[in-house]
């Protein structure tokens, strides 16, 4: 008994000698190397108090850009919720960022209209408001000129953001106003110094748009409209007036520059026609198409080493929710389904998980979304076939040299691809018009 006893003992004193070296970090790691030393105490304040949350030093998130324009680091988020500080912005108006005293600004809604009424900011913080997560997406997000060069995906597809936007639908203060009979489109207007303008359809106006004073549960940041802009879920992000200071009730749209050159692009004769010229149909467009990227692993990051890899990414459509999202890991010769979220909130984005196991060869890996509308993001190789150009001397006389582009909408909704090289590295693949799987010659190993 006294030998098991004593040793028992010793295995108690040796187990919280054990104990007090971990809690003093000196205890080995499976590894056999030193564990790292503890960090720095953070600096504290007199009264204690942290004026800011901030990121470890450890972590490096920034935005890239400048003053007028700054990209989200997609491929350094985990979840579907964009940090404000980290919500891209892009400002059209030579650089100049307002900053209006909210006590002193107004929102007049006029026009069309049996009363035009004027809002105080705090008026509108005081009405019935709502909070759901919408995504922003810039028109030039993925343009493949800017494709063919980038690296990253912050370079090439960094102008899309989500966060939770709190407001007070524009519905209520349409039906507040009174619209009158004949009304068909919303006119908003900004305070900037360039009197930034954009037309929407009643139908957008009274259904989902929304006056939003909040993003992420604060007010929102002075790059992305303070103190209130226009929220469009799934309309591109020029049209979501910033620093929003008047609503126009009228029977057309007002034309603006943002109508005519930005937001009429073509689609097949028939479609909603705005504008017709021979075979094609001219109408705004104004809903982001069904797009999705792969966040992890994606271009500038690297697979340390073959084996399991979860692949993540994001999907967003302006059509709605995201209904199906699909991973091939051999350069688009298969596709399997990712597992989406339980809970799908409709223009939002949607965070996506694959399973996959690299096996150390080179491949290429994408990703596709169809959207509760049936749009499918194409193939670069398939977009120019699908839509096209119309290069007809009828569309020409109309719109010039636009008309022998592919429309905005459709070749900046292409699939992204990543190569992935037989050393873990991971790069931009994207040539427009070619076939991925031309584009490597090896599978990249179990797609499960």
């Amino acid at each position: 008994m006294k030998p098991k006893q004593s040793s028992r003992r010793r295995f108690l004193k040796s187990g919280a000698a054990l104990a007090g070296l971990a809690a003093a970090g000196g205890i080995l790691p499976a590894s056999g190397q030193q564990a790292a030393p503890p960090a720095e105490p953070p600096l504290i304040l007199p009264n204690g108090l942290r004026p800011l949350g901030e990121r470890s030093r450890f972590e490096k998130l920034v935005r890239s850009g400048t003053a007028t324009n700054a990209t989200t680091p997609l491929q350094d988020l985990h979840g579907s919720i964009t940090p404000t500080d980290l919500h891209f912005y892009v400002n059209h108006e030579a650089g100049i960022i307002p900053d209006f005293d909210p006590a002193q600004f107004r929102l007049l809604i006029h026009g069309m209209v049996e009363r035009p009424l004027v809002y105080t900011v705090a008026e509108l913080k005081r009405m019935p408001a709502i909070t759901r997560p919408y995504f922003l997406e810039c028109g030039s997000n993925g343009n493949p000129e800017r494709a063919k060069t980038a690296k990253t995906l912050e370079e090439i597809h960094g102008r899309t953001s989500c966060a939770e936007w709190t407001g007070v639908p524009l519905s209520v203060l349409l039906k507040e106003a009174g619209v009158k009979d004949g009304a068909g489109w919303v006119i908003a207007g900004s305070a900037d110094t360039s009197k930034h303008s954009s037309s929407m359809p009643m139908e957008k106006a009274m259904s989902t748009a929304l006056v939003a004073y909040a993003m992420n549960g604060e007010a929102m940041r002075l790059e992305n409209g303070y103190p209130l802009r226009l929220v469009l879920p799934g309309y591109y992000g020029r049209i979501t007036v910033k620093w929003l200071n008047q609503i126009k009730v009228a029977d057309q749209p007002s034309m603006s520059t943002q109508d005519r050159h930005v937001h009429v692009d073509h689609s097949p004769a028939g479609e909603g026609a705005f504008l017709m010229t021979t075979d094609r149909a001219r109408e705004m467009q104004l809903s982001v198409y069904a797009k999705s990227v792969i966040t992890f692993p994606s271009g500038g990051q690297k697979i340390s080493d073959r084996g399991y890899c979860e692949i993540s990414g994001l999907a967003w459509s302006g059509g709605g929710s995201v209904k199906r999202v699909e991973v091939s890991t051999d350069g688009g010769k298969t596709w399997k389904d990712a597992k989406l979220p339980d809970a799908i909130h409709p223009y939002a984005h949607t965070r996506f998980r694959f399973p996959w196991t690299w096996n150390g060869e080179e491949t290429v890996i994408m990703s596709r979304c169809t959207d509760e509308k049936g749009d499918v993001q194409a193939l670069a190789s398939e977009v120019e076939k699908n839509w096209g150009a119309d290069s007809s001397q009828g569309c020409t006389e109309v719109l010039g040299e636009d008309c022998s582009l592919v429309p905005r909408r459709t070749n900046r909704a292409y699939i992204q691809p990543w190569r992935v090289a037989g050393d873990g590295t991971v790069h931009n693949a994207f040539v427009m018009g070619t076939d991925p799987t031309e584009l490597h010659g090896h599978p990249g190993g179990d797609g499960g």
